[in-house]
């Protein structure tokens, strides 16, 4: 099932990017890599869980998280390696981990049954925000650093990718324990800071 809901929605969305333009084309392509980093993400995943003696509430907080935020970001390695910063880079790579939770939710809504309006609404504003925006830190961090000055910017990379992982990790372990509302709060939160930053940066430049 996922399979077919993976080329149901990647096939159309592939014909519309070969005729959108310029910055169109690269955030609706970061869109169709996010729901094919889920795919990447659901089989490695599968894999570990199918060849070892980890069970999946242990996967959620130890490899999941990194496997997720690595296929997620992905895409940025050529943005990172580049000598040109795009001012862009936080939608892009938001793209990308909104496509991937948009993924996810789709299996979690089939396996589970649940299509309880709240349930959605409530997954569609924590663990769909999660994704996107630990992914969207790792691109403004790419986007803002100056990769002119030597001898730091590989551990900011690591860096930058170490909060998401982390982000990530505590969000599945509050989210399954008894302090839920911790991990309910978490990406809302984040995506305010995020979206009081971005507002704050556009005004200092105008």
């Amino acid at each position: 099932m996922i399979n077919s809901f993976f080329l149901g929605s990647i096939i159309p969305l592939l014909m519309m990017i070969v005729l959108l333009k310029k910055e169109s084309r690269v955030i609706m392509a970061f869109f169709a890599w996010g729901l094919t980093a889920f795919i990447i993400s659901y089989y490695t995943n599968s894999f570990i869980c199918n060849t070892t003696c980890i069970t999946i509430q242990e996967l959620a907080v130890s490899w999941a998280p990194i496997i997720e935020e690595f296929f997620k970001a992905l895409p940025l390695i050529y943005f990172a390696f580049t000598k040109k910063n795009h001012s862009s880079l936080f939608y892009f790579a938001m793209a990308s981990g909104i496509g991937f939770a948009i993924q996810e939710n789709y299996l979690y809504l089939n396996s589970t049954n649940s299509y309880s309006l709240i349930y959605i609404v409530v997954r569609s504003v924590t663990t769909c925000l999660m994704h996107g925006m630990t992914t969207a830190t790792i691109g403004y961090g790419i986007s803002a650093i100056d990769k002119s000055v030597k001898g730091y910017y590989l551990p900011f990379l690591f860096g930058l990718f170490t909060f998401a992982v982390i982000f990530h990790t505590l969000y599945n372990l509050y989210i399954n324990s008894g302090v839920k509302i911790l991990g309910l709060v978490m990406a809302p939160l984040l995506y305010l800071v995020g979206y009081l930053f971005l507002n704050e940066s556009d005004a200092n430049n105008t």
